[in-house]
């Protein structure tokens, strides 16, 4: 770095020269305005070596200020230039140390991957167990694609669906034996709803398909059942039983079907409406009012619109009185019947 005598040396000195001459001559016309007789030139000689010399003084002391600023500002600008020269030197240092801090991680991510890729593994596995198939998959495509293990993730991949497919045949298995539950109870419309529930969790699928069928072959094979248990129960005059089986075969008839047992239904219900007529009759004959009473309201009950359930119906309250005077072992009056 420069000094500051040093710096515009020639120039310096010939401000110096200048000064010194203008204060040699500013003496010069003093001593001459002063000592210079009766001249009429020595008032202005006077004047003019005093403002010689104030000019003089003055340019010294510019010079020296302008000289001082010049330094200052140049001395400054060298500094500031040292200054970026140390900064861009931190800056490549600091450049360094961050490639380096890069490599470090990178080398520490390399060096544990294999560490992460066992833990993810074993949480893949746990999400698995517990059927949370979704969370494994999340898991799976992150192996994949940040860690880049991509054949590590096939392979979860594969177990993570095995191991789906089988909880769903588990499941499936569970289902259906609910379903072939329903279909020995006859519980029809209850194994329908369970099959489409099925069908709309697992479409496609050829065991739940094959529900169908089998639903339907079912009921056909329980209706030609109940047919023939009916035509058995008419041919040995069994009204109870044919009627309990009309009731239930009623919801696997069609139209032309239930035409067809018409005529043979009708002969049941009369003849069930006969029997119940003797058996009250019988009953009231022979004063068991309990037996009426129950003959009574079953024939109500069975054949609301007959004639007989008429008359039966005005007797009901009088039977009910004798039945209830029956059980607490009061006699009844005959006057009553």
């Amino acid at each position: 770095m420069l000094t500051e005598p040093e710096r515009f040396s020639q120039v310096r000195w010939l401000h110096v020269l200048v000064c010194v001459l203008a204060i040699l001559g500013g003496g010069a016309l003093i001593g001459f305005g002063l000592v210079g007789g009766d001249s009429p030139d020595r008032l202005w000689a006077a004047v003019a070596g005093a403002f010689m010399l104030l000019l003089a003084i003055t340019l010294m002391t510019l010079m020296t200020l302008v000289v001082k600023i010049e330094w200052t500002t140049a001395r400054q600008l060298n500094e500031l230039r040292h200054l970026k020269e140390s900064i861009q030197k931190q800056v490549a240092a600091l450049d360094s140390i961050s490639e380096n801090t890069r490599i470090t991680d990178a080398a520490k991510s390399l060096a544990h991957r294999g560490d992460q890729v066992e833990i993810m593994r074993r949480a893949i596995r746990e999400d698995v167990s517990k059927g949370r198939w979704e969370a494994g998959l999340a898991l799976i495509k992150e192996i994949e694609e940040r860690l880049g293990y991509a054949e590590e993730a096939q392979e979860l991949l594969t177990e993570l669906n095995a191991a789906q497919r089988k909880a769903i045949e588990s499941q499936l298995s569970k289902a259906i034996e609910a379903i072939e539950a329903h279909f020995q109870e006859h519980n029809w419309e209850l194994a329908a709803s369970e099959i489409d529930r099925i069908m709309k969790a697992l479409p496609g699928d050829e065991k739940v398909a094959s529900l169908v069928d089998r639903m339907e072959a079912l009921k056909t094979q329980h209706k030609q059942e109940l047919k023939r248990a009916w035509d058995e129960a008419v041919r040995r005059s069994d009204t109870d039983l044919a009627i309990d089986i009309l009731r239930e075969l009623d919801q696997y008839l069609s139209s032309a079907e239930a035409a067809e047992l018409q005529n043979s239904a009708r002969n049941v219900f009369k003849e069930k409406l006969l029997q119940l007529g003797v058996q009250f009759r019988f009953a009231v004959t022979e004063r068991r009012w309990h037996d009426a009473l129950t003959a009574g309201l079953e024939l109500v009950q069975g054949f609301p619109n007959a004639r007989m359930a008429n008359e039966v119906r005005e007797a009901l309250d009088t039977l009910r009185e004798r039945a209830r005077d029956e059980a607490g072992g009061q006699p009844a009056s005959t006057s009553q019947s």
